[in-house]
């Protein structure tokens, strides 16, 4: 397995070298400690680790290039800054890590990205919820609902909205908790009174998710939880 970790600071570099080498077997583990330096070398990498903030060409500059070239490397950034993850979703990144690095995540988030590689499909999968609906009685009336239609769905007093992606909004009575299960992993609960489609998101931040030009709230623990669903959701089947 193929492992290229790009990082201006040596003690990182020195830092996931190692930890990568005691973790995975025969590993070949290449180290730059510019983009242009990464790029020059080339070649089909497994795994990137790499850094946002760099001088020169930045880390998500890097991803972009990598991509445009046909790469389908699982690519794990790390940056001291949670603010510029968001960026991660154009480049389809599998995860991040921030500085300093935890131990223990940096163990978890090396085995998932191993697991990504070895279990990758060679054909896209679609995303899960795109066929499937549900049946709800609103107003009456029996309606059968696709679920890739929800935009995101609310809940008061027992009473859910759907607010669709054509902007309509259709209420039935039922529990949160048994959409959820229903919506599968295409939704995220950001606050116990909102379940959004992952695809639906504009932008957020750990406050607020932006959904249809409404601005959501993210409750408070909710947000790496978030940026890491955001992130499986857009490298499914890459």
């Amino acid at each position: 397995m193929k492992i290229a970790i790009c990082d201006d600071e040596k003690y990182i570099r020195d830092f996931i070298a190692e930890s990568v080498s005691k973790e995975v077997e025969n590993a070949d583990v290449m180290c730059f400690e510019s983009a242009e330096g990464m790029l020059e070398a080339d070649g089909n990498v497994d795994i990137m680790f790499l850094d946002i903030q760099m001088a020169g060409m930045d880390g998500m500059e890097l991803a972009r290039q990598v991509r445009s070239r046909g790469s389908n490397a699982v690519i794990i950034f790390v940056t001291a800054l949670e603010e510029y993850v968001f960026k991660a979703f154009d480049v389809k990144a599998f995860n991040y890590l921030v500085k300093p690095i935890n131990k223990d995540k940096f163990g978890e988030v090396l085995h998932a990205a191993i697991e990504e590689v070895m279990h990758r499909p060679n054909q896209p999968i679609s995303k899960e919820s795109e066929d499937k609906t549900f049946l709800i009685k609103a107003n009456g009336l029996s309606r059968n609902i696709a679920i890739s239609e929800i935009a995101f769905a609310e809940v008061f007093n027992r009473r859910i909205v759907l607010h669709m992606k054509d902007n309509d909004e259709i209420e039935y009575y039922g529990r949160m908790a048994d959409l959820e299960k229903i919506a599968g992993g295409d939704f995220f609960r950001v606050h116990r009174a909102y379940l959004i489609n992952l695809s639906a998101i504009q932008s957020y931040n750990s406050k607020v998710v932006q959904v249809m030009g409404l601005e959501l709230p993210v409750a408070r623990g909710k947000y790496q939880d978030l940026v890491r669903a955001y992130l499986s959701y857009n490298t499914r089947g890459l």
